[in-house]
């Protein structure tokens, strides 16, 4: 039962970073709209890695498996934001979000079950697909693939690929050390990860109006701030609970049950208007993650 509820936090905590940084974006008040992006990652990465520092008393001792899967996810992660920007740009943000998630959910399944002696009931089976089909009917409003260029459908490749690799890799660092070290990977990763948003902006010429960009106004930085932390705690129970169920279903109910909380979130508070697809979707969503936690 414990488990059950550490899962359902989680997901909420997650949905808060995913609502917090769409609250931000609204409110960042800088003074170049494009800076907004690499602010965020900047100051997400470098707090994510301060907490996780100050929370082990100042403690940092990571071997080098964890220096080097750490390494690996940060330049993972760059590949992920990059795709995510770069694939928005160029056609449906709906069938995008399909790759995301699918990759988040069905490539660190098949890798737990096929190298890492995860074992699946039927049941759970079953619940996976009816989560994968939740997934396509919430992302079914705006689903359009007409006149999308080849370039679109390798970054929805690549960001299906960074998903899943850096839920995989995770799991890989939790599996070898059994379940040590989860702060030094979370220091060693989001630093790499803020040092990279930072050394990208400085490489093309825009240090200086990245500098400028954290002048942001303080509703925005008090978005970011809250965004950040529901990332940091969300962060260490995904660690921890990977030591407790099988990696392929946190997976897929983090993603899913982000994605239906962030639904309702839109339908709540932002007065969005879901068809009927996107209702049903929810509805099979709920009903995966009661079939995953019963087994559970």
């Amino acid at each position: 039962m414990t488990t059950v509820l550490l899962v359902a936090l989680m997901v909420i905590l997650f949905s808060f970073q995913s609502l917090f940084t769409r609250l931000y974006s609204r409110a960042y008040a800088g003074e170049n709209q494009n800076s907004s992006t690499a602010v965020f990652s900047v100051c997400y990465g470098a707090f994510i890695a301060l907490c996780s520092l100050v929370s082990n008393g100042l403690s940092f001792h990571p071997s080098g498996y964890t220096w080097l899967f750490a390494a690996i996810n940060a330049l993972v992660l760059l590949l992920y934001n990059t795709s995510m920007i770069k694939g928005g740009n160029l056609g449906s943000y709906a069938f995008l979000m399909l790759a995301s998630l699918f990759g988040g959910i069905v490539l660190p399944l098949l890798v737990g079950v096929a190298f890492l002696g995860e074992r699946m009931t039927a049941v759970q089976w079953a619940a996976v697909g009816i989560m994968i089909a939740a997934i396509v009917l919430m992302n079914s409003k705006g689903l359009k693939l007409g006149g999308a260029s080849r370039s679109y459908y390798l970054w929805c490749a690549l960001l299906f690929l960074s998903n899943g690799l850096y839920g995989i890799i995770m799991n890989l660092q939790v599996n070898k050390l059994h379940g040590e070290e989860s702060s030094e990977m979370l220091v060693i990763l989001f630093a790499l990860s803020a040092l990279f948003a930072f050394g990208i902006e400085a490489a093309g010429g825009r240090g200086s109006a990245l500098l400028r960009g954290f002048n942001m106004g303080k509703k925005a930085a008090a978005w970011l701030l809250v965004c950040c932390i529901s990332a940091f705690a969300a962060a260490r129970l995904m660690l921890y609970l990977l030591t407790q169920m099988q990696s392929g279903l946190l997976y897929t109910i983090d993603n899913g049950g982000v994605l239906a909380l962030s639904f309702l979130y839109s339908i709540f508070l932002f007065k969005e208007k879901p068809s009927r697809l996107q209702l049903l979707g929810m509805i099979l969503a709920a009903l995966s993650v009661i079939m995953i936690n019963m087994l559970t």
